[in-house]
């Protein structure tokens, strides 16, 4: 009896310890399913979330400069706003052609350069914030009636120099920044003022970079 005992006692201890063993087996399989399902959902996020960004950067539609409209001429009186503008920022007396419509001479300090020039044919005036540039972060979507008064918005115009304009291109300030040292943190601040005005979306890292050029350049 004794040892029939002993054994029935020594196969209950196995059993148990088969079926602690079981358990524990079991509870270690359900950690890692729910691990890998966890793994698998952040991946499935990751592809989706990408997916989403890629679709929504797919329905911008192509940029044409066509839909901001030309200068305008909003008081009618045959000089546009380049011209309005070209003789508001003249330092000097300013010469006109004889149908009074076009500036032909005056006096100009470019901000981007510090150069000052006389002659109109020699600057262009810069969308501070380019067309295109607003055009990807929000523009597109406009009414074609805001995107002409963007176009035209005196506060967003400068008379610079030809070829430091055809440099800049459709550039923001984390890209692209005037070669005048001492307009560089003015230049950054007015360019987010009007983004701010115009409730123009721009990504995060684009942000951080300009932050990093604003701790730059406008250290007092």
């Amino acid at each position: 009896m004794s040892k029939l005992c002993i054994i029935k006692k020594t196969n209950l201890l196995r059993v148990g310890r088969y079926m602690k063993s079981s358990i524990l087996i079991d509870l270690i399989a359900s950690t890692h399913l729910k691990k890998l399902k966890l793994i698998i959902l952040c991946i499935l996020v990751f592809l989706f979330s990408n997916i989403f960004f890629a679709i929504s950067a797919e329905i911008i539609p192509a940029y044409d400069r066509g839909k901001f409209g030309s200068w305008k001429d909003f008081d009618s009186d045959c000089q546009n706003t380049r011209h309005e503008l070209l003789q508001e920022l003249s330092l000097d007396e300013f010469t006109l052609t004889d149908n009074t419509c076009r500036v032909l001479t005056g006096l100009w300090l470019d901000p981007y350069t510090n150069m000052y020039f006389s002659a109109s044919s020699d600057l262009d005036i810069d969308h501070l914030v380019p067309l295109k540039y607003a055009w990807t972060r929000g523009a597109y979507n406009w009414p074609k009636s805001k995107r002409v008064k963007f176009s035209n918005d005196e506060s967003n115009l400068f008379a610079v120099k030809k070829s430091v304009n055809r440099q800049k291109s459709a550039m923001g300030p984390a890209m692209w920044l005037p070669p005048n040292d001492n307009f560089k943190c003015e230049y950054i601040k007015l360019f987010q003022g009007i983004v701010t005005k115009y409730d123009l979306r721009q990504a995060v890292d684009e942000l951080s970079e300009i932050d990093i050029k604003m701790d730059k350049f406008c250290v007092n």
